[in-house]
């Protein structure tokens, strides 16, 4: 019988990147993901209602996660499901956990939201320079994008 494994979500990191390496030396990240739900609210309308997932990442690809993405950050992931199966040492009870191995992740939002276009991550004294002053139009009004001629 043939089979298929494959998930693919997008959300924002519940906490920052775990990072270790393991005995050869391959890094080993794990981390957690916060999908929204919109679901009706039985009033006519509708509320978000939040998934959370644990995932792992192996390797260069954990290697490089770590380096981009903390807490909050908005990623996509592929991968597929694993179930780990033990017996708890205390209780002697069968313990058992779903996690997605992560074989491909994403870049998602723009460089505002810290993601993106080869944006390197800030550090230094640029990193904590106040941000530039908004730009004053000429004449004092306000812009308005119809007044564009393109």
């Amino acid at each position: 019988m043939a089979s298929f494994n494959k998930v693919i979500l997008m959300g924002n990191l519940t906490r920052d990147p775990e990072v270790r390496q393991a005995q050869s030396g391959a890094y080993v990240v794990r981390a957690a993901l916060a999908v929204n739900e919109r679901v009706p609210d039985g009033q006519g309308g509708y509320r978000d209602q939040a998934h959370f997932f644990d995932f792992v990442v192996f390797g260069r690809q954990a290697e490089s996660f770590a380096r981009w993405f903390r807490k909050g950050r908005p990623v996509l992931i592929e991968g597929r499901l694993r179930q780990d199966r033990w017996q708890d040492k205390e209780t002697g009870r069968n313990r058992s956990r779903v996690e997605i191995v992560c074989d491909r992740w994403h870049f998602v939002g723009g460089r505002e939201e810290g993601a993106g276009g080869g944006a390197r991550p800030a550090v230094g004294p640029a990193a904590t320079a106040a941000p530039s002053q908004d730009v004053a139009f000429p004449d004092g009004q306000d812009f308005v994008p119809d007044d564009v001629p393109f």
